[in-house]
């Protein structure tokens, strides 16, 4: 089942749950919400690049010279200290990506009101929603999503990909949030959910950054990964103190960009996640800011 998510902002309520609930149960409905919670709809491949296509660019724009993004693998916010790493580590990055987001009662509220939000839910038990979000300075343009399950566990894994104005040019930057399937017996649905990405990017002309949890902790998963980001000229952006987390001596969380230069990048550990977070300063090519070395 695919799935077609629109970026909002926050539902400043307990109720934003079972609605959250709602729409990931009822993919194929229309569901009445008011104007902070978008209905959702079954969706295919070409129906989200078509989508993408038609988005029509707005004054709402993220600074094409210099934009910063902030991305963690979150655990599920289970440990108290998370929201303390957050607020002293992501500052006022413009883009925020999440993977393991979760919704809770006790947790809806702590999103922070300021940002835009984007949620792709991954699964549902016992009234938490899982998935990965994309939090952003400016509103996005449009949004798409869609999950594939992981064959053991049969647990959804999420991908988003959002589509934002940038300041200065005509192209739009397309931001893809992955939380890659993990527990399989082969490559096969790591390998698919690669693919629908490669088919929704590939004919976007403009930048683009594919972030996240890509679970590749087999050099099999890599060398997908590698196929696609060649494919569509991505580039792995590298870290010189690197602390990512590692399986097997294979890094699992990473940042491919196009279309832009790496301003400034960096990792830092922290204990309220088994993940630890990244960030990077962006800017579009061509436009990025000189920065004076007085």
């Amino acid at each position: 089942m695919r799935r077609i998510y629109y970026g909002t902002r926050r539902r400043p309520s307990g109720t934003g749950l079972s609605l959250l609930v709602l729409l990931s149960a009822c993919a194929h409905s229309p569901v009445e919400t008011d104007a902070n919670v978008a209905p959702t709809a079954s969706i295919e491949t070409v129906e989200c690049r078509n989508l993408l296509a038609a988005g029509q660019a707005t004054e709402d724009e993220l600074d094409s010279s210099s934009f910063s993004l902030f991305n963690w693998n979150v655990h599920k916010t289970r440990e108290r200290h998370w929201r303390d790493d957050f607020d002293a580590l992501a500052g006022n990055a413009d883009l925020v990506l999440f993977q393991e987001a979760s919704i809770r009662e006790e947790t809806i509220a702590e999103i922070d009101s300021s940002r835009f939000w984007s949620f792709a839910p991954g699964y549902t038990r016992r009234g938490e929603v899982t998935g990965v979000m994309t939090l952003s300075s400016v509103k996005p343009m449009t949004q798409c999503s869609f999950t594939h399950a992981e064959p053991w566990l049969r647990t959804p894994k999420a991908t988003s990909v959002t589509q934002y104005s940038l300041s200065g040019t005509n192209e739009t930057l397309l931001v893809v949030n992955v939380h890659a399937v993990n527990f399989s017996f082969g490559t096969g649905a790591f390998e698919n959910q690669f693919s629908q990405i490669r088919q929704v990017l590939e004919k976007h002309s403009g930048p683009v950054i594919l972030s996240g949890d890509l679970n590749t902790w087999r050099e099999k998963r890599t060398r997908i990964v590698d196929s696609l980001a060649d494919a569509l000229s991505l580039q792995a952006v590298t870290f010189t103190d690197d602390h990512r987390k590692q399986v097997f001596g294979n890094t699992l969380d990473h940042i491919y960009v196009r279309g832009l230069d790496v301003i400034d990048t960096d990792t830092e550990i922290v204990s309220s996640s088994d993940h630890n977070p990244m960030t990077a300063v962006f800017g579009v090519s061509g436009l990025t800011r000189t920065v004076n070395a007085d």
